[in-house]
């Protein structure tokens, strides 16, 4: 994923950034080295490092996004796919990109072409180079 960097926390190893196919901003602890320079640009894989236990259904309408919410980083995306019996992982595209994101319950209620949102307390950036 493409994304901007806002500020970059490097005590706790935390960055703000956005996505640049969005609007909304975000935090992600980075992990990787080094730290990226605020302002900057950097593609990351951005991964949910727990199970996501529940969502909600959001507008076909909804921005595709990331946003910083009370509890959490609030994620909005489309479902592409979800993975079979016993395979709780659902594909998320958010902004332009997929995110794989573990679910509990093996992702009852969820097919593709459904758009949903969820909080999680904390997302990870891994960084690649292209």
């Amino acid at each position: 994923m493409h994304v901007f960097v806002n500020r970059v926390d490097e005590e706790g190893r935390r960055v703000a950034f956005r996505c640049t196919a969005g609007h909304g901003n975000a935090v992600a602890r980075w992990r990787g080295d080094p730290l990226p320079p605020q302002g900057t640009d950097a593609f990351v894989e951005l991964t949910v490092p727990a199970p996501v236990t529940e969502w909600v259904p959001a507008s076909p309408t909804a921005a595709q996004d990331m946003a910083i919410g009370p509890a959490g980083v609030v994620v909005t995306g489309e479902v592409p796919g979800v993975g079979g019996p016993g395979d709780p992982v659902v594909e998320l595209r958010v902004g332009t990109d997929v995110v794989l994101v573990e679910v509990a319950c093996g992702g009852d209620g969820l097919e593709p072409g459904r758009r949903i949102s969820f909080v999680s307390p904390l997302i990870e950036a891994y960084p690649y180079e292209l």
